[in-house]
C-alpha cells in the first residue's frame, strides 16, 4: 500500500515540478523558483514547505533576506524512483 505521505508529495500541485527544477538547477531562491514555476505564491510556498518536511529539499538561510532551497540526496533518490515509475507507465 502506498502511504499517504507519498500520495501527498506526488499528488500536490507543483511539488514534483519544483523538485525537478531544484534537482536540475541546484540552489535557487524563492523568487527564482516563482519566476520559473507558473503558479500562485501560496501553491509554491506550500510545495516548498512539504518538500522540506519530508527531507526532499533543504532550506538554507544565509540571512533573513537571503534564503535558498536545494535538493537533498533523499530528494534526488525520490525523483529517480518517480521517474522510473513514469517510464513504466509510459511503456
Amino acid at each position: 500500500m502506498v502511504s499517504e505521505e507519498v500520495r501527498e508529495v506526488i499528488g500536490r500541485k507543483r511539488t514534483m515540478e519544483i523538485l525537478e527544477l531544484l534537482v536540475s538547477g541546484g540552489k535557487m531562491n524563492y523568487s527564482e523558483i516563482e519566476k520559473t514555476v507558473n503558479s500562485s505564491s501560496d501553491t509554491i510556498s506550500e510545495a516548498l514547505k512539504l518538500l522540506c518536511e519530508h527531507g526532499l529539499i533543504r532550506r538554507v538561510e544565509q540571512s533573513p533576506r537571503n534564503v535558498q532551497y536545494e535538493p537533498t540526496e533523499r530528494g534526488r533518490e525520490f525523483l529517480t524512483v518517480v521517474e522510473s515509475i513514469d517510464k513504466i507507465l509510459n511503456e
